[in-house]
């Protein structure tokens, strides 16, 4: 398989991949913003071959390095597009919002699968910036069906 082509080790900035990130999404402070990083990294983690992993890790700051170590040997076959929906979903501060279907206090209401999809498109975006085409289309066919989509898309 080959290898990510790109930047030099070392030579973005971490601050700077997250203000990219965070305009990206309009999000409203760094907490939210390295939550939506964090948890689309460790998604990734899951399913990326360690060689994908480790050329991706040296496209990003070395503080986004402890989100691409997976809590396995090998990627997760079994981990789809919901899985992945849920990690991102699952970084997002569920302080509550009214559902206007309902009337009601709705804690997940806001923050559904289309709102995962957007953050997860947000840090894909940077991401994508950061390696060649030929290596994006390499990484989106070793995503889950979906999200392989939502990747290429960002």
């Amino acid at each position: 398989m080959p290898q990510m082509g790109g930047q030099k080790e070392g030579t973005l900035d971490y601050g700077q991949f997250l203000s990219e990130v965070q305009a990206n999404g309009s999000f409203t402070s760094r907490e939210e913003t390295e939550g939506a990083v964090a948890s689309v990294l460790m998604a990734m983690a899951e399913v990326l071959p360690r060689e994908q992993l480790q050329a991706l890790a040296t496209r990003l700051p070395p503080e986004v390095m402890v989100f691409l170590r997976r809590s396995g040997s090998e990627p997760d076959p079994l981990f789809d597009s919901h899985l992945f929906l849920g990690w991102v979903v699952s970084s997002v501060d569920a302080t509550g919002g009214r559902d206007e279907t309902t009337g009601g206090l709705d804690m997940t209401a806001s923050y559904s699968g289309p709102e995962a999809i957007r953050r997860a498109q947000c840090v894909f975006s940077a991401l994508k910036k950061r390696i060649e085409p030929d290596h994006q289309q390499v990484l989106a066919d070793l995503l889950p069906e979906d999200v392989n989509g939502w990747f290429l898309n960002a």
